[in-house]
C-alpha cells in the first residue's frame, strides 16, 4: 500500500484533470468537482480514514470512468493514475469493482504506459476486495489479463504473464481462506464435488482449473471464454496451481477429477508425438509436480507417468516388453491402462530428440533424490506386490533404467583399474585436458549443464550438452538415491543395530528387533526398497568404483556407499550388506598388481631388485573366476617383497577408512565378515608401511624420481618397467621417492591405524557378538599368515569367514621381519579390553570366550615349529603383553570397587591369577591347548615369557597369592626340561649353555627376597625344591652358588615365624623310621610329598626346616668344589644361628637324615678320591678335575696345581667342613638334641667319624650312621685296649690308612674333638666314655708303626709327613679334658689308665718323634705331654677317683715312669738301621735322654 496521503493526492488529480476537462469535457469537470466537494468534506486526516470514506461513496470512481471513455489519452492516462491510486488505497467501492473493470477495458488499446498501469490494477483487485472479483468479474480480470498478454510489446506481455499468474495462485488463495472458515462443517473424506461447485471461491478455482485444463488440450473453454491461449502461457498457469496449491486441489474432488479427466490425458497424449522444447520442459515440469505431490490422489496417472519416464530414459524397454510376455509376472516396464487414454504400446513414439530423455531423466533424479517422496512412491507402487494384491515394480523399473543409463557409457571407465582411481592420472596437473577416458574425470564441472535442463523455460531450443550429462544424472540420481535411503534410515535404526545383538552367540544371523514406536508399515517398506534396489545399486557403484571422479563426487559417492552399508546392516540384509562391503574391500586395493606380484613369488621370480612385468589382465580374470584355487596356490607370507612399485592413492585410503567406518558401525552384527575386512585391513596396512618404507628410503637418497626409484633391479627390467607400475604407484603425482609422497605415505599410515585403533576400541561396546568374531577373525588371519594350523574349536566358524572372503582374490604377502598386522592388532584389542577378557567388566561370558580363543591361537603361534620367527616372537610378546594388562587389573581388585564382584571372588580364591599366567607355562612347555599338535620350544620364546614373569614378579607379585604354583611350574619348566638349541640366527649369548638359567634365577631370586611371605607352604616347599635345583645345575656355577646363598633369606623367613613351634607335631621320628628299615631317601621322598596345613602349624614348620636342611646337604654332595663347600658352609652356619629354635623331632630329623648322613658322604668321598689317586685311576676324575683347574686357571691367569692333587684338596677341605659343623651342632648346649631317637648312637656316631677322619679309615670302615636302638654303644675300655686295636687290625691296614691321612686332616679331625670335648655340653657318664673310648681308638690307630712299613709310610701324596709332632701334640692335650670328666662322672678306672699309659708310650715313641742333639737336654713337646698324662695318672687317687686308692695310682704312675725312664737305653734295632743306619745305638739312646732327668725327679718324689 501507498504511504502517500490519499487525500492530497486525489484532490491534486482531480484539480489537474478538471482543468484539462473543462472545454471539451464539461461533464469530466463537473463530476471530478463534486468528488473534490466531497474530498474537502472528509475530516479525517489520515490515509486510511479518507479512503474509508471514500470507498464509501460510489462517485467517486465517476470522473475517471469518464475520463477513460473521453477517448482522450491524456485524459484516460490521467484517469487510469487515478484508479490505480485509488484501487491500491482500497478506496473504491465494493459496488463499483465491475464498473472499473469494464471501464479498464475500453482503455486497454490506448498505449504502453495505460496497459501498465492496467496490469498493476489487476492483481490488487483480485486480492484487496474479497467478495467482490468472483465470477463474471473475475473472468473480465482474465480477459484484461489474457488480452494484455498477447501485446507485442515484450514488457507487457511478460507482465500480463506474471499477472495472470499472480491472480491464478491468488484464486486458489482465496480457496485455503475458504477452507479454514468451512473446517468444522466439512467431514474428513466425503465427497467434496457438491461444495466445490456451491462455495463461491471454490466455484471459480475449480473453473479455472477447469478452463486451463481445457485450453491445455486445445479444447474450448467454458469460464474464461478465450477461444486461443498460448499453451506454454497455460502449462505455466496450471504449474502455478500445482506448485502453491498442490495441497488445495488435493483436497477438492472435482479439482482432482478435472485433473485425471482432462489434464492426465493431455500429458501422456503429449508423450505420444515430438513437440518444441519450451512445451516439453513446461510438461515435464508438470509430471514432476503430479509424482511429488498428487501421487496420492492420482494413483494411475503417476503410475502411468513414472512409465513413461522410465522408457524415455531407457529406449530399450519396449524390446524387453515383448521378449517377456511368455513369462510370468510384468515386464521391467508396463504401462498401465486408464479410462480416456491411449493404448499402452502407443503412448510413446521413436526417435525422440535426446533432450526428452535428459529431461526425464532430470525429472527421476529429483524423485530418487528426496527420500521421503521416494519411499511414499515405493509403498504406493511396489508395495501392493508385498502384500499379493498386485504384481506392481514401478519404482524398482525406474532404479533399473536409471541404473542402465548410468552404466551405458563404458568408455568412462579408467582403460586398466586397479582399484579406485586417482584423482588425476600420474603425472597430470590440475586442470590439465585430456580427450582419453584414462585423463577424463568425471564430476559436476566436466559433465553438468550450468542450469538444469527443466528450468530453462525462457530457451526456446535445448543447449548443447557434454556426452556424459546423462549418464552422469543417472549416476548422481542414484547417489541420492541411496543418501536418501540412509538419511531416512540410519537415524531410526542406529540403536537397533547396536543394541539387538547382545548376547548373540557367533555364527547366529542377525535379525534386528525394531522398538516398538518403529516397528510400522513404513519402516517395513523402506527395507523392501533397500531390499528390492541393492543389487541395481550395486552394479552402479561397481561401475563407477572404476571412474576417475572428481572430488566432490568422490566424497559423495564413498559416503553414501558407506551409508548402504550401514542401512543394509541395520536392516539384517546380510546378502546385500556383505556384497557392499566387499566392494569396498575390494576397491580400496590395488588387487591386479597384488596378484601378479603374488604370481611371481608363486613362479619363483621374486629376487630382490627385479621390477614388475606388465599385468597380464587375463590371467587376473582367471585368478578373479577361480578364487579358491589362487589362495591355495600362493604363499601368504615371503621372505622379502621383490619389485613392489606399487602402492595406495589417496582414494583408496579414504574407500579403506571408509571400510573401517562400515566394519566399526556394524560391528554388533558383522558376523563372519570381520574375516574379509581384517583382511583387506592387513593387506593395506602391509602396502603403506611398505610405501611408507620405499618413499623413506628413496628421500634419504635424495629425492630421486619414480625411476630412479625402481633402478635397483637389472636395467634391462628397469628400461622396460609396465605402465601398471606408472599407474598405480604414485597417488599424487609426486615423484615416487620424493619428500612430499614419503611424507604423504607416513601421514596415511599413521591415520589408518588410527582407525584401526578406533575400530577395535570399538568392537567392546558392540556387545559380545562382536567382540567373538572379531577375536576369532583375526586368529583365522593370523594363521593364514603363520601357517600355524587353525584352533579345531573354530572349524565351523572359519569355514563361515573363508566363505565370506571368496570375492577377495588376492592378498599381499607379508614382510616377515616386522610385526604382523593379525597379531598386533589381537594383541593390541586384547590389552585394551583385558577387564573385559577376564571378566572383570561384568559380562564374564563375553570375555571368557575371547580370552580363551585368542590365548591359544597366540600359543599356538609362539610354539608352532614352522611359524616364522619374527611372527613367533611377536606372538610370544603379545601373549606377554596381556598377561601383564591382566596381572595390573588383578593388582587393583582390592581398591577399584568398579570391578565385577565375580572377578574380585576370583581373585581372592586365585582362580583368576592361575588363569592369567598358565599361558605364559603353557608358552615356556610348548603346550597351546587341547585339540593342538604339541609344540616346538624356542630359546627366543622361552627367554621372553621369562622376561614377562620377572616384570609380572616386579608390578605385581604381591597379587599373585594362590597362583604360585603356575610360577614355581614355570622355573621347573625351564630346570626339568630345556628347550631346543638356539637356531643359528639367534644371538651368541642365547646359544650359551644355561642362557635360560640366568634368565629364569632372577624370578626366584625376587621371589626369595621380596615374596616368601606370600607363598602358601606347599609354593614355599618348591621353593627349596627350585634352590636345590639351581644349586644342582651344571651350566652356570655363579647361579649355583647364588641359589645356595639364598638359602639364607628361606633360613630368615622360617626363623621369623616363630621363636619355636608351638606344638609337637607328634610325628614319628626319622631315627624311629630308620630304625624301622625305611631308608633316608624314601624319608626324604615322603617329606615333599607330605600335605601341608597352615603355615603356623608345628608340622609344617618341621617339615619345611627339614627339607630345606636336606637340600643343603644334598648340595653338599656335588661334584663342584664350590658347591660343595659353599653347601656344607650354609647348612653348618643355619644350624649354629637358627638351631636353638628347633624341637626334638627336628634335630632328630636334621641328626639322622642330615647331618650324619652328609658327614659320612664326605668322609667316604674323600676315601674314594684319595684311593683313586693312589692308584693312579685318574680317568674317572680327571674330566672335572681338568676342567675345575681350567677354569681357575683361566680366572687367575696362573698355571694350577694337578687336577688330581687339586681334587684330593677340595675334597680333603669338604670331609673337614662337614665334620667340624657336625662337631659344632653336637658341642652347642641345646637341650633338644639330648632327646632325639638313639641319642647315645648319635654321638658316637659323630665320635667315630671324626676318629676315622683322623685316622684316615677306608670307606667301608665309615660309621654307617644308622640308629640301632637294640645295639648299645661299647663303653668298656680294657687295660690292653690299645694292643688290641692293633693285634685286630688286619694285615696292610695301616698303610692304607697312612694313605688316606694328611696333615691337614689330621688337623681337622684334631679341630673336631677338641669341639666335641671342650664344649659345654656335658653328657651322662656313657656319653664321655663313648667320647673317651673313640680318642684312644684314634691316637692308638693313628700312631701306630707296624714292623713291615717301610720309608715312606708317613707321609701323604705330596711326600708331606701326616702325622708330625705337633699333630700328636694337640691329640694329646686333649686328654685332660676327656678323663678328668670321666673321673667327675665316676667312670675313670684303672683299665682306663693302663690303656692311656699305654697310648701314651705308643705316641712317644712314634717315627716322627725328632732326634736331639747330645747337649740338648731339654724334653720335646710329646715328651712333655707323655709326662702330663703319667702325672695324671698319678693324680688319679683324689676325691672322686674311681681308681682303687691312692696307693694304686702311684705305683701305676712309678711304673710308667720307670719304664719311661731306661727308654733312652733300649735299643731298637729296626728302627735304627731304618732311620739311621748302622750307627743307630747312640743315637736311639740319645733320643729319651733328654726325658731322663725328669722322670728321674718325679720318681724321687713319689
Amino acid at each position: 500500500m501507498a504511504t502517500t496521503n490519499i487525500g492530497a493526492l486525489l484532490l491534486g488529480e482531480l484539480q489537474a484533470l478538471s482543468a484539462e476537462a473543462r472545454r471539451k469535457h464539461p461533464e469530466i469537470k463537473e463530476a471530478a468537482e463534486r468528488v473534490i466537494v466531497v474530498l474537502r468534506g472528509i475530516a479525517a486526516t489520515s490515509s486510511g480514514e479518507i479512503a474509508k470514506e471514500l470507498a464509501a461513496s460510489d462517485e467517486v470512481i465517476s470522473p475517471f470512468v469518464l475520463g477513460c471513455k473521453s477517448s482522450n489519452h491524456k485524459l484516460a492516462a490521467m484517469s487510469v493514475q487515478c484508479l490505480q491510486q485509488l484501487i491500491s488505497h482500497r478506496a473504491v467501492s465494493p459496488r463499483s469493482i465491475a464498473q472499473t473493470l469494464s471501464t479498464l477495458n475500453t482503455v486497454i488499446h490506448l498505449g504502453v504506459d495505460i496497459q501498465v498501469k492496467i496490469l498493476q490494477m489487476v492483481l490488487p483487485l483480485v486480492t484487496m476486495y474479497d467478495g467482490c472479483v468472483f465470477g463474471e468479474t473475475l473472468v473480465d480480470a482474465f480477459h484484461l489479463c489474457l488480452a494484455l498478454q498477447k501485446s507485442r510489446d515484450p514488457v507487457v506481455s511478460n507482465t500480463a504473464a506474471a499477472i495472470l499468474r499472480q491472480v491464478v495462485v491468488a484464486v486458489f488463495d482465496r480457496v485455503v481462506a475458504e477452507d479454514q472458515e468451512h473446517s468444522d462443517d466439512d467431514d474428513e473424506g466425503a465427497d467434496t464435488r457438491e461444495r466445490d461447485l456451491t462455495r463461491k471461491y471454490a466455484k471459480d478455482a475449480f473453473f479455472v482449473l477447469q478452463d486451463l485444463c481445457l485450453l491445455a488440450a486445445d479444447s474450448d473453454s467454458i469460464f474464461i471464454r478465450v477461444d486461443a491461449v498460448d499453451k506454454g502461457l497455460v502449462l505455466d498457469l496450471i504449474e502455478s496451481v500445482l506448485v502453491n496449491h498442490a495441497a488445495v486441489v488435493a483436497r477438492h474432488t472435482a479439482m482432482v477429477h478435472i485433473l485425471r479427466e482432462r489434464l492426465a490425458p493431455f500429458i501422456v497424449g503429449f508423450f505420444a508425438e515430438k513437440a518444441p522444447f519450451t512445451l516439453v520442459v513446461r510438461c515435464i515440469r508438470i509430471v514432476w509436480l503430479f509424482i511429488r505431490d498428487l501421487h496420492t490422489d492420482l494413483v494411475p496417472e503417476c503410475e502411468m507417468l513414472l512409465s513413461i519416464l522410465t522408457r524415455l530414459i531407457d529406449s530399450s524397454s519396449s524390446s524387453s516388453n515383448s521378449s517377456s510376455g511368455g513369462k510370468s509376472g510384468r515386464s521391467s516396464v508396463s504401462l498401465p491402462r486408464i479410462a480416456g487414454m491411449q493404448s499402452a504400446k502407443t503412448v510413446l513414439g521413436s526417435g525422440f530428440p535426446l533432450f526428452y530423455r535428459v529431461l526425464a531423466m532430470e525429472v527421476l533424479r529429483n524423485t530418487l533424490r528426496e527420500p521421503q517422496l521416494l519411499h511414499r512412491l515405493y509403498a504406493q507402487f511396489d508395495g501392493r506386490a508385498a502384500d499379493g494384491s498386485e504384481d506392481c515394480h514401478v519404482i524398482g523399473d525406474v532404479f533399473k533404467a536409471v541404473s542402465k543409463v548410468a552404466t551405458e557409457r563404458p568408455e568412462l571407465r579408467v582403460s586398466n583399474p586397479d582399484g579406485i582411481p586417482s584423482a588425476l592420472p600420474i603425472g597430470a596437473q590440475a586442470g590439465d585436458a585430456g580427450d582419453s577416458a584414462d585423463s577424463r574425470q568425471v564430476g559436476a564441472h566436466s559433465c553438468c549443464l550450468r542450469t538444469e535442463m527443466h528450468k530453462l523455460l525462457d530457451k526456446h531450443e535445448p543447449p548443447l550438452m557434454p556426452e556424459p550429462y546423462l549418464a552422469y544424472l543417472a549416476f548422481t540420481a542414484m547417489v541420492g538415491a541411496a543418501d536418501g535411503l540412509a538419511e531416512r534410515v540410519l537415524p531410526l535404526c542406529t540403536e537397533n543395530v547396536r543394541s539387538s545383538a547382545l548376547g548373540s552367540a557367533p555364527g547366529s544371523v542377525f535379525s534386528p528387533a525394531l522398538a516398538p514406536a518403529l516397528a510400522d508399515e513404513h519402516v517395513a517398506s523402506v527395507k523392501k526398497l533397500v531390499q528390492d534396489s541393492w543389487p541395481v545399486l550395486l552394479s552402479v557403484y561397481t561401475f563407477y568404483f572404476a571412474v576417475r571422479l572428481d572430488d566432490a563426487l568422490f566424497r559423495q559417492v564413498m559416503d553414501t556407499m558407506q551409508k548402504l552399508v550401514q542401512v543394509s546392516g541395520a536392516f539384517g540384509l546380510l546378502e546385500a550388506r556383505d556384497a557392499f562391503l566387499l566392494l569396498l574391500c575390494r576397491s580400496c586395493l590395488p588387487q591386479a598388481a597384488i596378484a601378479d606380484h603374488e604370481r611371481q613369488l608363486q613362479q619363483g621370480h621374486g629376487r630382490a631388485g627385479v621390477g614388475l612385468p606388465a599385468v597380464d589382465e587375463a590371467a587376473a580374470a582367471e585368478d578373479a573366476a577361480e578364487p579358491s584355487k589362487t589362495q591355495a596356490a600362493l604363499p601368504l607370507v615371503t621372505t622379502s617383497l621383490a619389485g613392489v612399485a606399487f602402492a595406495m592413492n589417496a582414494r583408496q585410503v579414504e574407500c579403506l577408512r571408509a571400510v573401517v567406518a562400515c566394519a566399526q558401525y556394524l560391528a554388533a552384527v558383522l558376523g563372519p565378515l570381520w574375516y574379509p575386512v581384517l583382511v583387506t585391513l592387513q593387506q593395506a596396512e602391509e602396502l603403506l608401511h611398505q610405501s611408507h618404507g620405499m618413499s623413506a628410503s628413496a628421500a634419504a637418497a635424495g629425492g630421486s624420481s619414480g625411476a630412479a626409484a625402481a633402478s635397483t633391479g637389472p636395467p634391462a627390467a628397469t628400461a622396460t618397467a609396465p605402465s601398471r607400475r606408472a599407474s598405480v604407484s604414485n597417488p599424487t603425482g609426486v615423484a615416487a621417492g620424493g619428500s612430499d609422497a614419503g611424507q604423504s605415505s607416513a601421514s596415511d599410515l599413521a591415520q589408518i591405524r588410527s582407525d584401526y585403533a578406533r575400530l577395535l576400541g570399538f568392537v567392546r561396546a558392540s556387545g559380545a557378538d562382536a567382540t567373538a568374531w572379531a577375536v576369532r577373525a583375526l586368529c583365522v588371519l593370523g594363521s593364514d599368515l603363520s601357517t600355524v594350523p587353525a584352533d579345531p574349536e573354530l572349524q565351523a566358524d572359519e569355514a563361515a569367514m573363508r566363505a565370506t572372503s571368496s570375492v577377495i582374490h588376492r592378498r599381499l604377502s607379508a614382510v616377515l621381519d616386522r610385526p604382523t598386522f593379525a597379531i598386533g592388532q589381537l594383541c593390541a584389542f586384547a590389552a585394551g579390553n583385558v577387564d573385559l577378557l577376564v571378566g572383570a567388566a561384568g559380562d564374564a561370558s563375553a570375555g571368557d570366550d575371547a580370552w580363551r580363543v585368542a590365548t591359544r591361537h597366540l600359543l599356538a603361534t609362539a610354539t608352532y615349529p614352522h611359524a616364522p620367527p619374527a611372527m613367533r616372537t611377536q606372538a610370544c610378546g603379545a601373549v606377554s603383553a596381556i598377561v601383564l594388562a591382566a596381572m595390573d587389573l588383578v593388582a587393583q581388585a582390592d581398591e577399584e570397587p568398579e570391578l565385577a564382584p565375580a572377578f574380585v571372588a576370583a581373585v581372592a580364591s586365585g582362580a583368576a591369577q592361575v588363569r592369567i599366567l598358565t599361558p605364559l607355562l603353557q608358552m615356556l612347555r610348548g603346550t597351546p591347548g587341547d585339540g593342538f599338535a604339541a609344540g616346538g620350544r624356542f630359546v627366543d620364546v622361552s627367554k621372553l615369557t621369562l622376561d614377562t614373569v620377572h616384570r609380572v614378579l616386579q608390578a605385581s607379585g604381591r597379587s599373585i597369592m594362590r597362583a604360585w604354583g603356575v610360577v614355581f611350574d614355570i622355573v621347573h619348566s625351564v630346570l626339568d626340561e630345556p628347550p631346543a638349541e638356539a637356531a643359528a640366527s639367534a644371538g651368541a649369548e642365547a646359544r650359551q649353555p644355561g642362557y635360560l638359567m640366568r634368565c629364569v634365577f632372577p624370578c626366584l631370586q625376587l621371589i626369595c627376597s621380596d615374596y616368601l611371605e606370600d607363598l602358601p607352604p606347599h609354593c614355599l616347599r618348591r621353593c627349596i625344591e627350585c634352590l636345590a635345583l639351581f644349586g644342582r645345575q651344571n651350566e652356570d656355577l655363579n647361579i649355583a652358588l647364588t641359589a645356595i646363598g639364598q638359602a639364607w633369606a628361606l633360613c630368615d623367613f622360617l626363623q621369623g615365624l616363630s621363636a619355636a613351634p608351638a606344638a609337637e607335631s607328634g610325628a614319628e621320628l626319622v631315627s624311629g623310621l630308620l630304625a624301622a628299615g625305611s631308608e633316608r631317601d624314601a624319608i626324604a621322598r615322603a617329606w615333599w610329598h607330605e600335605p601341608l596345613g597352615e603355615l603356623a602349624s608345628a608340622r609344617t614348620q618341621q617339615v619345611l626346616w627339614t627339607l630345606l636342611l636336606h637340600a643343603l646337604a644334598e648340595l653338599g654332595r656335588d661334584r663342584r668344589h664350590e658347591v660343595r663347600l659353599g653347601a656344607v658352609q650354609t647348612l653348618f652356619r643355619t644350624l649354629d644361628m637358627r638351631g636353638d629354635a628347633f624341637d626334638a623331632w627336628l634335630w632328630d630329623a636334621v641328626a639322622w637324615a642330615v647331618v650324619l648322613p652328609l658327614a659320612r658322604f664326605t668322609l667316604t668321598q674323600r676315601a674314594y678320591v684319595f684311593g683313586l689317586v693312589h692308584a693312579r685311576r685318574l680317568d674317572e676324575l680327571l674330566e672335572d678335575a681338568q676342567a675345575e683347574a681350567a677354569r681357575v686357571a683361566g680366572k687367575s691367569g696362573v698355571v694350577a696345581e694337578d687336577p688330581a692333587r687339586l681334587y684330593a684338596r677340595q675334597w680333603d677341605e669338604t670331609a673337614a667342613t662337614a665334620l667340624l659343623g657336625a662337631a659344632r651342632v653336637w658341642a652347642a648346649p641345646r637341650a633338644a638334641l639330648l632327646d632325639i631317637g638313639c641319642a647315645e648312637q648319635a654321638w658316637q656316631c659323630v665320635w667315630l667319624l671324626v676318629q676315622a677322619l683322623f685316622v684316615g679309615a677306608p670307606a667301608d670302615a665309615v660309621c654307617a650312621c644308622l640308629p640301632d636302638p637294640a645295639c648299645a654303644p661299647a663303653l668298656d675300655v680294657p687295660a690292653d685296649f690299645v694292643a688290641s686295636l692293633a693285634a685286630a687290625e688286619a694285615e696292610g691296614a695301616a698303610e692304607l690308612r697312612a694313605r688316606l691321612r694328611t696333615r691337614d686332616s689330621l688337623s681337622a679331625a684334631i679341630d673336631c674333638a677338641s669341639t666335641l670335648v671342650s664344649s659345654a655340653r656335658r653328657t651322662s657318664a656313657a656319653g664321655w666314655r663313648i667320647g673317651w673310648r673313640a680318642w684312644l681308638a684314634m691316637g692308638a690307630l693313628a700312631a701306630r708303626v707296624p714292623g713291615s712299613a717301610g720309608r715312606g709310610f708317613n707321609e701323604d701324596a705330596q711326600g708331606t709327613a701326616a702325622v708330625t709332632p705337633d699333630a700328636l701334640c694337640a691329640y694329646l692335650r686333649l686328654c685332660p679334658t676327656i678323663a678328668n670328666a670321666l673321673r667327675a662322672a665316676g667312670g675313670f678306672t684303672e683299665a682306663d689308665a693302663r690303656a692311656l699309659l699305654h697310648l701314651a708310650r705308643v705316641v712317644l715313641m712314634h717315627v716322627e718323634i725328632p732326634l736331639h742333639a747330645a747337649d740338648d737336654c731339654k724334653m720335646t713337646a710329646v715328651q712333655a705331654q707323655v709326662l702330663d698324662i703319667v702325672l695324671l695318672i698319678l693324680d688319679g687317687g683324689g676325691p672322686g677317683a674311681s681308681l682303687d686308692s691312692a696307693a694304686a695310682a702311684t705305683a701305676l704312675a712309678a711304673e710308667n715312669l720307670a719304664a719311661l725312664a731306661v727308654l733312652p737305653y733300649a735299643v731298637l734295632p729296626r728302627i735304627a738301621r731304618e732311620q739311621h743306619g748302622a750307627l743307630a745305638a747312640a743315637a736311639v739312646v740319645e733320643r729319651t735322654r733328654a726325658a731322663f732327668a725328669p722322670m728321674t725327679e718325679r720318681l724321687d718324689v713319689l
